[in-house]
């Protein structure tokens, strides 16, 4: 965590309890529940244990939330239920936002690691937290390329869907260079039609003119959709004022509104559902 809370109920703990599967220290109740805000796809039911209650029992001095966590966990409750009495007994988000945050701890139930890594920067990205998705989507490809992972078809699907938003993060972030180069791996891992007009209209952005004519004639597969792209930055260059950013965003949104899409996580179902076949049978995919 980047910064510490100096107020909190119970004492401040001077051992941190480190948040399993994200390896996050918190030294107080309150930062337990920003960490539940700001990683709830990433925790998962390991957060439920002993070892966190006797934390909170011990080290918190919190003995009546502690006895209440234990009941809950030998009650076999959802991990949802878990961190709801953990955030309403705290009182530091109001109810829609605990709502939220129980709602986005849910939604990993039986995810794989990768799974969650994908929803949680899928989720920082369509909110315009590019910075921070770009960060995550990084985090996924390097633990991907360290491990050696398989290269088949369903994997290299996901991976070129998470590039693909990955390059997308970029362009919100105006950085037309890397948001091509991005594109232009989602390309190679599965060449899909958004794939490669996201890829070649990045590079018309991050390109002076000249330069992108001479690209795209070393690369005459991309001749014709580079017309098309080509024609449609006229057509939005007619309609309005539209600044680079806006321009590919909107290029994008065409792109995936013709085969069916409608954001950076068009094909998110089916490529997570992929991911927990491969998940389910054991496969290294995480």
């Amino acid at each position: 965590m980047s910064s510490r809370i100096s107020l909190s109920i119970g004492i401040y703990s001077q051992v941190p309890y480190v948040i399993p599967g994200i390896e996050i220290p918190v030294y107080c109740i309150e930062e337990l529940c920003v960490a539940f805000r700001e990683n709830a796809v990433l925790i998962d039911e390991q957060i439920m244990n002993k070892s966190l209650i006797e934390w909170i029992y011990r080290d918190l001095s919190l003995r009546e939330l502690a006895d209440s966590l234990l009941n809950i966990m030998n009650r076999r409750k959802g991990l949802g239920e878990f961190c709801r009495y953990i955030l309403e007994y705290t009182g530091l988000f109001d109810k829609a936002a605990i709502i939220e945050i129980c709602r986005k701890l849910t939604m990993g139930a039986g995810m794989s690691t990768m799974e969650r890594q994908k929803k949680q920067a899928d989720s920082l990205a369509e909110s315009g937290n590019y910075e921070q998705a770009v960060h995550a989507y990084r985090n996924i490809i390097d633990k991907w390329n360290e491990k050696g992972e398989e290269r088949s078809e369903a994997v290299l699907s996901v991976m070129g869907n998470i590039y693909n938003n990955l390059g997308f993060s970029y362009a919100g972030m105006m950085k037309y260079t890397l948001a091509a180069e991005a594109f232009r791996k989602a390309y190679e891992c599965d060449d899909t039609p958004e794939h490669r007009t996201c890829y070649i209209a990045a590079l018309r952005l991050s390109m002076r003119g000249p330069e992108f004519v001479r690209y795209i004639g070393m690369h005459h597969e991309l001749g014709p959709d580079s017309i098309k792209i080509d024609q449609m930055m006229d057509s939005l260059g007619k309609e309005y004022e539209v600044g680079g950013e806006g321009m590919l965003h909107q290029i994008m949104k065409n792109t995936r509104a013709e085969l069916g899409g409608s954001n950076v996580s068009a094909d998110n179902e089916h490529i997570l559902e992929m991911l927990k076949n491969k998940y389910r049978s054991g496969l290294p995919v995480n």
